[in-house]
This record gives C-alpha cells, structure tokens and sequence, in this order.
C-alpha cells in the first residue's frame, strides 16, 4: 500500500472489516439457525435442545464482551481480531464433526467466545481509528454487512445442505468463511499505521465513576433497558426459530427455506438504511416505534402461516425484515441520544450485556413454550404483544429528548 492516499488507505480497512464482519455475523447469527430443522432430524431433538447451543452462545458472548473490551484497549485491534478469526473457523469445522448436543453447546461456546474477540466491537476500534471524519457514514455501512451476509449465504447453504448434506456444507462453509476473514485480516494486519489518531479518552474522575452506578437507577434508565430487552427477547427468538417453524409446523419445503431467510435479511439490510435515514429527519421514538410495529404485525402474520399460503410468507420476509432491522438500529440511535457523553461507553456496555442475556432468554423460552403448546402459535403472539408494550415504552421517552439530536456516535451498536 505504498504511496496510497489517506483516503484509499481509509476505504481499504473499511472493506476488510466488512468482509470480516459480513461473514462472521452473517454466519454464525443469521446462517446457521438453517440447520435447525436438519439437526432435529439426524438427531432427534426437540426445540429447547436444538436451540441451548444458541443460549449458550450468547450467554458466553455477553460475559466476554467486557474483556475483549480490555484487551482491545491494550493490545493491537488487528491481532485480536484475527485470532477471534481463527477461533471461528476452528468451531465451524468442529461443527461438522458434531456428533452429540454437548459437543454443539461447546461449539457454540467457542463461536460466543470467538465473536466477542472479531464482531462489531473490536471492528468499531479500528474503525474509529480509521475514521476522523465520515465515521457516521462508515459505521452505517458496516452495520449493512451483517444482514448482507445474512442474504448471501443462506441461497449457498440451503444449496449445499440438498447436494452435499449438512455436514459436508458446514465444513466448506467453514473453509470458506475462514479464508475470508483471514485474508482480510492479513491485509489489514500489512498496514500497521493509522491515517487518524482518536484523541485519547480522559481518565475519569472518581466523580464521574460515582455518577455512573445512580444513573442505572433512573426511571430512563428502567424504560431503556425494559423496551430494549425486550426487543432483544423477540428478535433473536424470532432469528433462531422461525427455521424450525417454517420447516417443522408449516411444512414449508427446505428447498424454499433459503430464499425466505435471504429475503428476510436483504429486507433487512434496506430497513438499516432507511430507518437509520428516518430517524435522523423525524422524531427518533417515534421511527421505532413504527419499526417495532411492523415487527409485531409480521409476528402475528407468522403465527397464522399456511405451507400454500405463499404471498403471506414472502410478505412476512419483507414486513420482518424491515421492522427486524429498523427496531435493531433504532435501539443504538436511542442509547447514544439518552447517553452520549463521557458516561457513554460504561452505560452502553450495560445495555448490551443485559440486553444480550435477554437474546439468551428468549431462545430458550419460545422453545419451551412450543414443547408445552405444540406449536408456536401461542409464543408469536406474545411476542407481538411484547413489542407492542415495548413500542408504548420508547413512546413515553419522547418528552425526555425533546428538541436534542441524536449525536454522531448513534450508530455504534453490538451486532
């Protein structure tokens, strides 16, 4: 990279994060809920078993999120990333080999664990690095590249799955997103130098530190996290089953599966720009509050799904995906407008450790309600209700912002 510009330089790492981020999340969060359904019959699972490895993930991602945060404030963003890289595509091999649901749950335990050292956080400190001006711009494109990966490979999946069976496939994809992230990771690791330099953060005072434990106290506080969580509840419930719904309860064929999956998230990636592009214009509660919505619509609109019943299903993708994606984005708008200031980092990894546990929860509770009831009907349309009640919370926070602007760290989010 001798002799390029800042701005080649800047746009260069830019790319490289999002091949690392489009492909680790795309993978581990939006792909392999794919197999659900595959596992259930080699193995013979219910639900609540097939799920616990996604429990299990994201339990363990929310509890090394704090030190990963610490290594990367110490040690090279580049090498921690590509170590989590390694990680990843060592527990996407071991996946093909599993042959036991405890072997899977410390699969997944491995992918938790190597997604805190290579997600959105360790990509946002090099981002950060890279990105003086333009990072509003920078990180919204780099937040697309999750559900982009999303809409790509489960059409690759769902192909390999009826040509090479699911073991076979998870063992290329696993080459294949391995050599991906690590061939971005060693380009990035080529260019050691950064274009900007963040000035650096103050130390806190003890004043600041003890200002920090009564602000979780307030009543803001309570709301944020009661609508946040619950929004965490029904999306990653709604991610890791509506597999197992779609193939298991409504009968819908496999081959169709991947083509509802990627239109679902390629909703998704137009709802990050759009509602990102929304809340900027108007009312920030009130935008998510029509994300959240439309969230619950679609969910109601899932309950009631017939396998003959095709301009639902696909209206269901575009619906989902557009109020799936929005709620997610407007969630790190909101925390930043409520937050931003020298409190913003302790507060916000507050949030997202909460609200990741909430992810956990609603994994294996939607699955246990499916054992009790028989199907999903019932956990759909609580979780609809769920959204509604989470979208008159936002609703109540209107008056609290009134006349700010949500401040340029808006969309620095965990996923």
């Amino acid at each position: 990279m001798t002799g390029a510009t800042p701005q080649y330089q800047r746009w260069t790492v830019l790319s490289g994060l999002f091949l690392v981020y489009m492909a680790s999340n795309g993978v581990t969060l939006h792909t392999l809920p794919l197999l659900y359904p595959e596992l259930m019959d080699s193995f013979g699972w219910q639900a609540s078993e097939v799920t616990l490895p996604a429990t299990v993930f994201f339990v363990i991602g929310a509890v090394t999120s704090p030190p990963a945060g610490w290594l990367l404030d110490r040690y090279s963003s580049r090498a921690i990333i590509a170590i989590g890289s390694t990680l990843l595509t060592l527990g996407l091999l071991a996946y093909s080999a599993t042959n036991s649901l405890w072997q899977l749950v410390a699969v997944y335990a491995l992918l938790g664990l190597a997604l805190s050292l290579c997600g959105l956080v360790s990509n946002m400190v090099m981002l950060t690095g890279w990105f003086a001006s333009g990072r509003g711009r920078a990180t919204g494109i780099l937040l697309m590249a999750s559900s982009l990966g999303g809409a790509l490979f489960p059409l690759a999946v769902g192909s390999g799955i009826e040509q090479f069976g699911w073991r076979h496939t998870v063992l290329l994809t696993g080459i294949g997103v391995g050599s991906v992230m690590l061939g971005s990771v060693w380009l990035l690791l080529r260019d050691a130098r950064r274009v900007t330099q963040t000035p650096p953060t103050p130390t806190s005072s003890p004043h600041e530190e003890e200002r920090v434990i009564p602000l979780l106290f307030t009543r803001r506080f309570a709301v944020i996290v009661c609508a946040t969580g619950s929004l965490w509840f029904i999306i990653i419930a709604l991610t890791q089953h509506q597999s197992i719904h779609l193939a298991k309860d409504v009968g819908l064929a496999r081959s169709t599966l991947p083509s509802v999956f990627s239109l679902f998230f390629g909703c998704s990636v137009v709802g990050k720009f759009c509602f990102g592009l929304l809340s900027d214009r108007f009312d920030l509660h009130r935008v998510m509050a029509v994300a959240i919505l439309m969230l619950a619509i679609a969910l109601i609109a899932l309950s009631q799904m017939t396998a003959t019943a095709t301009a639902l299903l696909y209206g269901y993708a575009v619906l989902a995906g557009l109020g799936f994606s929005g709620a997610f984005t407007c969630i790190q708008i909101l925390i930043a407008a409520h937050y931003s200031g020298p409190l913003y980092g302790r507060v916000l990894a507050t949030i997202v450790l909460i609200d990741t546990l909430c992810g956990a929860l609603g994994t294996q509770t939607i699955a246990l309600v499916r054992e009790w009831r028989g199907d999903y009907t019932a956990a759909f349309i609580g979780m609809a209700l769920l959204g509604t009640v989470s979208a008159l919370m936002i609703l109540s926070l209107t008056r609290l912002t009134a006349g700010s602007a949500p401040p340029v760290q808006a969309r620095n989010g965990p996923l």
